[in-house]
Parts: structure tokens; sequence; C-alpha cells
């Protein structure tokens, strides 16, 4: 691994072996806010022109708000607009199928359709045009770039190609110009032997599915510099910037672990950690245009470093299905708007989805938080944990919690380790757990599975 360490601010970081510029688009990834903000509000402009007559969902859903889209003259004015979410392009597609009413093109345009996992209903659709998909994957290269995945990376891409976003990776890729490797979701075998054989240097794995390999791995003697991989990017769920748990991912898979993330219904590659792993930059300027709200008044919060709330997205040149306000249901704080990478835009951890939450006597808790607690008792545990919340739960949980902990082999100590994994969420999250251990084959294949997953699950067989 080559690490330069004459970093801007003095600390050591990755450098690129070929010597190329870690910032894709220089021109564009360095812009100041006021310039950017020009930038968006002419594009904004663009699509807001025709929006209306354009998309007959935003017609009755301005009209029945009382919202007039000739007010919003910049995206500072967006506040103006309702939200939309997901139940409301759930019901547009119900009411008009198979796109709904907010396609936008003549079905004639749309040239690839990704479906949703179905995991709250049925199966919704997302459909792109030809120049939708490029926005995709010009958004995508910016973050995984910025990650560190070069033309010269050989990429082992464990992301799925079947109906969902995350298929779209792919397309990035051969964008960036890297060599991949692909392989089917939870096939640990091959990953393994593509290890073995010094295929790949670089790893793209949800934080699940990184942690059982770390094990694997581990239990073959394969772990830390006995392997291929220089670079391990998580994504497509929380987790991977758990400090805890990327200790554990960098100390078993002796690589740089980074993030990257998105949404399907804005751009699957929204954001990319870069070399100095202090949160993932947003990598859409000019495409998508975001805001950060109170998710419970839906009032804005300003984006400055430790502004915490949900992220409500815009897409600014999206043909099919533009977005305008679409809350994300993810909870991030901004960890800060200027980086010594040189990046200008703002850097994100997500800390869970505001469905995901759930309530025990008055604190609300995210499975990431149980998650990071968890970990910090490797290697006791494998750092694989989860909620199992009881048949018909709502929100509002009476405790014990039950929580299931994954571990790699029989512990004579188990019964005291229960009682400090307890004493611990006690402490940090203020509610009392009942833990449960499970060996890998119990906690199941989709613990670790790059299909989309829930967090919590339930005990009628949902994980």
């Amino acid at each position: 691994m080559v690490v330069d360490r004459s970093g801007v601010d003095g600390s050591a970081h990755e450098a690129d072996p070929c010597g190329l510029d870690w910032i894709r688009e220089r021109s564009v990834e360095t812009r100041e806010r006021e310039e950017e903000l020009r930038f968006a509000n002419e594009a904004w402009r663009s699509l807001a022109k025709d929006l209306v007559q354009r998309v007959p969902f935003y017609e009755s859903h301005y009209g029945d708000a009382g919202a007039f889209l000739q007010d919003v003259e910049s995206l500072e004015d967006l506040p103006q607009l309702p939200f939309v979410d997901k139940a409301d392009t759930r019901r547009s597609q119900e009411e008009a199928p198979p796109y709904g009413l907010h396609l936008g093109v003549d079905k004639k345009e749309v040239k690839k359709v990704f479906q949703t996992s179905g995991s709250s209903g049925a199966p919704s659709l997302i459909a792109l045009t030809a120049a939708d998909q490029k926005t995709w994957t010009t958004i995508g290269a910016r973050s995984y770039f910025g990650a560190g995945v070069h033309p010269h990376s050989s990429v082992l891409a464990t992301f799925g190609a079947g109906p969902y976003v995350a298929g779209h990776t792919h397309q990035t890729l051969a964008e960036i110009g890297a060599g991949v490797v692909p392989v089917a979701p939870g096939d640990t075998e091959r990953v393994v032997s593509a290890i073995r054989q010094g295929l790949v240097d670089t790893l793209l794995a949800t934080p699940s599915f990184a942690l059982h390999l770390a094990q694997v791995l581990e239990d073959q003697v394969l772990g830390g510099a006995r392997n291929s991989l220089r670079l391990v990017v998580v994504g497509g769920e929380p987790g991977g910037g758990i400090p805890a748990i990327r200790e554990r991912l960098e100390s078993g898979l002796g690589a740089h672990v980074r993030e990257a993330s998105g949404i399907g219904d804005v751009s699957p590659s929204l954001y990319g950690e870069c070399f100095a792993q202090t949160g993932m930059h947003f990598g859409g300027q000019g495409l998508v245009w975001v805001e950060v709200i109170d998710p419970v008044s839906g009032s804005p919060i300003e984006i400055r470093s430790g502004a915490r709330g949900e992220l409500v997205y815009t897409t600014l040149v999206r043909e099919a299905m533009p977005m305008v306000r679409f809350r994300s249901g993810d909870i991030a704080e901004v960890v800060d708007t200027s980086c010594v990478c040189g990046r200008t835009s703002f850097k994100i951890r997500i800390h869970g989805r505001s469905d995901d939450m759930f309530i025990v006597r008055g604190v609300n808790v995210y499975p990431s938080a149980v998650q990071a607690v968890i970990a910090r008792f490797h290697p006791a545990v494998t750092g694989r944990s989860r909620v199992v919340l009881p048949p018909g739960a709502s929100v509002s949980v009476e405790p014990p919690v039950l929580v299931e902990v994954e571990v790699g082999w029989d512990r004579p100590d188990q019964d005291l380790l229960h009682e400090r994994i307890e004493s611990a969420i006690k402490a940090k999250l203020n509610f009392r757990a009942s833990v449960t251990f499970r060996s890998p084959a119990e906690f199941g294949e989709a613990g670790y599975k790059t299909s989309p997953t829930n967090r919590i699950a339930n005990n009628e067989g949902d994980a």
C-alpha cells in the first residue's frame, strides 16, 4: 500500500500509484457554495418552467397544498413547496400503472426500469431515460472515484445487478474505467477465491457482508496484509462510518475502508468518502439539490458542521420521474463543509432511517446505534447484530428489547459476555436489552447478502 504523508493537513493519505488527481471533476467538485447555487438555480429554472405541465402528479400535488411553483425562483425558496415521499410515489403508480403520474416523459423514452425491494409493500418502479442513466453515472463516478476507485483499480463488485438500483454501480465502474470482477451477492466462496488469487485490490460490499468476510478471512488465515485488498468501499446500509465497525473491517481485511451512499429514487451513489475518512462528500453538484430538515416538524436546517436531520432531495435534470423535495427518510449529520482533499461539498455520516427508529420508554433508538455498542466487543463477537421486534410491534417497544449477536465460536464465558453487552447498551443507550448469541449459520445469509436488507427484524421471519 502506497502512503503519501504530505497531506494538506500533515496527515497520511493514500496516494494514487498512477499519479491521478483524486478529484474526478475538479472544476465542479471544488466550486464555492455561491457559485454552486448559481449553477443549480439555472438547472432548477429549466426544470421548473414546464414541470407542472409535463408531470401530472405535481399539478394535483401543488394544487392540493395551495402551493405555487412560480413563486420558487431560487432553490433557497424550495421550503414553500410541499414534500414528496415514498407513499406519494407508490400511490401515483397505483393510480396510473405502471409508472405513475410522476413519469414526466413518453413511455417510449424509458430505457431502463429498476424495482425497489418491496420490503414495505409492492415493489415500486424507477424509470430512467438514456439521459437519466448518464446523470446517475456522472454522480456515481464522482463518488466512487473520490473513494479511491480509479482506472487502475481491480474491483470485486458484490452488489447485485438484478432488478435493484445497486446494479447501476457496474455502469459507474465502466465509466471510471476500472477492471471489474463481478460476483453474485452472498457468494462468499467466490469472493474468497478472488482475493486468494490476488485478482482484485478493491472490494465493494455492504458493511454486513464485509464483516462476514473479515471473519471468514481470519478463520482461513487470509486476514490483514496476507490478502490482495487495498481498498474496501461499503454502502447499502449504515455501519461503515461507525468507528468500532470500521476498525474491525480494516484490521480484518487489511485495507482502507470508506463509505458510499445514495437512494434509488434520486441516485444510487450520491456520496463518496475521500482519503481523509471523515465523512462522505456529496457528489451531485449541479444535478441534485439537498436540504436538511427536522424530521418531526419538517422545518429547514442550515447545512453546516454539526447539523443533524433528514435528507431531502430535488433532482435538477431528471427527465423521467423528477423528484422535488423528496423525503429520503435518511437521518444524517453534516460532519463538515470543507475538507483537506480540496472538495467544497458538505460531508455527512448517515445514522439510520426514520422508519427503522424505535422508541423504548421515550428514548429514540436506531439499530446502527445498537450495532456500534456491540461492535466494540470484538473479537468476542463478529460485529454483526440485529434488533428483533415482537410480531405486530409499533414504533414504541417495551423493554427488554431482544438483540441477536453473531459469535463465531462457543465461548466458556458467554454468561459474562451477555452481562457485559447488556450493561453497555444500558449505559450508552439507556434501555434494557436481552442479548441472544447466534452462530453464523443461525444468523443467516440475510445478514450479509448484498440485496437490500432491513436492520430491524421481527419474529415472523423478516430480516
